[in-house]
């Protein structure tokens, strides 16, 4: 038997009245409220000790699901190995405006990535919402990590740490929403990158410990999505005022070539684009991950001067009646 919590972590808006009147037409639902602190990480932490289940099932407030959802994805823990299990995402207002559209290309080129990452060996993540977790593996890991900011992406490392392996599968898949303004994708891939970065610093040494088809995953996804991008701008003034050949020029190969196969591949498959819709989408998309440039830059020197670690800042979202 399935048993739900919502956690309402210090809402101000009218979430408290909808729970009181979810409870009253399903009486099993279970609501925990508090005063925000720890980020999304306290939240699960907090409910965590009133769970019973052997499978944990994530859920961002935002999230859409099918009603077989549990049917299809909690027998995939009969494989002893398997500590998690991360769901495709899918965003459920693709269709209002060019972000929207792009974050679900993202999407799709970040499904075609992560199942061939494990293919060869290599490591999955976690996305936050719609991942199932073994409770022993949480008990074992103390639950989530409250000083980072990206919960998920933390415990990626802890999994992997505690011997686990993560499996992702495209069917079912979740439906969040997307940001609808530039400033709301910026601070939201800010926080994204920070948390990315930070875990790298927090589990050193102890990733060299993993497996080396895993470590040269993590050492790939390392230099192409945090140092690439840092260096682009040094590399292109170094080129420019000295007439040299580019530095990074086979990275950048490389990262094209593959931003390239899954975007094409994920929206071939998960959006079944076909002809020149596929080239131009396919275009737009890689127009679109440029802004991780400037994210990583921005993220970078921040984390070079300030002193302490940024706190967790919710995602404002507008909801279905919004």
């Amino acid at each position: 038997m399935a048993h739900i919590w919502v956690i309402d972590d210090g809402s101000t808006d009218e979430t408290p009245q909808v729970l009181r009147e979810l409870q009253t037409q399903f009486p099993a639902l279970q609501v925990h409220r508090r005063e925000s602190k720890g980020g999304k990480s306290g939240a699960l932490n907090a409910v965590f000790p009133f769970t019973q289940g052997e499978i944990i099932l994530v859920c961002d407030a935002d999230a859409q699901l099918r009603a077989n959802f549990l049917q299809q994805t909690v027998p995939l823990f009969q494989k002893q190995a398997i500590g998690a299990v991360q769901v495709r995402k899918a965003i459920s207002n693709a269709n209002t405006n060019f972000l929207t559209r792009c974050q679900q290309m993202e999407m799709n080129c970040d499904s075609f990535l992560q199942t061939h990452r494990i293919a060869i060996g290599g490591m999955s993540e976690l996305r936050g919402n719609g991942m199932l977790v073994r409770r022993e593996l949480l008990e074992k890991c103390q639950g989530w990590n409250e000083n980072t900011v990206t919960d998920d992406l933390d415990l990626c490392f802890k999994l992997y740490l505690a011997g686990a392996e993560i499996e992702f599968v495209t069917v079912p898949s979740i439906q969040e929403e997307g940001v609808t303004t530039w400033k709301k994708l910026w601070n939201q891939r800010c926080r994204w990158a920070e948390g990315g970065y930070q875990r790298y610093l927090d589990y050193f040494p102890q990733i060299l410990t993993l497996v080396w088809e895993k470590e040269i995953d993590l050492l790939l996804f390392f230099l192409l999505q945090f140092l690439l991008p840092i260096g682009l701008i040094p590399d292109v003034l170094w080129t420019i005022f000295y007439s040299h050949h580019p530095v990074l020029f086979p990275l950048q190969t490389l990262l094209s070539i593959i931003l390239t196969i899954a975007f094409i591949a994920g929206l071939y498959q998960f959006q079944n684009l076909r002809g020149w819709s596929l080239v131009w989408a396919t275009t737009q998309g890689s127009l679109y991950m440029v802004h991780w440039i400037p994210v990583m830059i921005v993220t970078t020197l921040k984390m070079c001067v300030q002193r302490e670690r940024s706190h967790w800042v919710k995602t404002e979202h507008r909801g279905r009646n919004g």
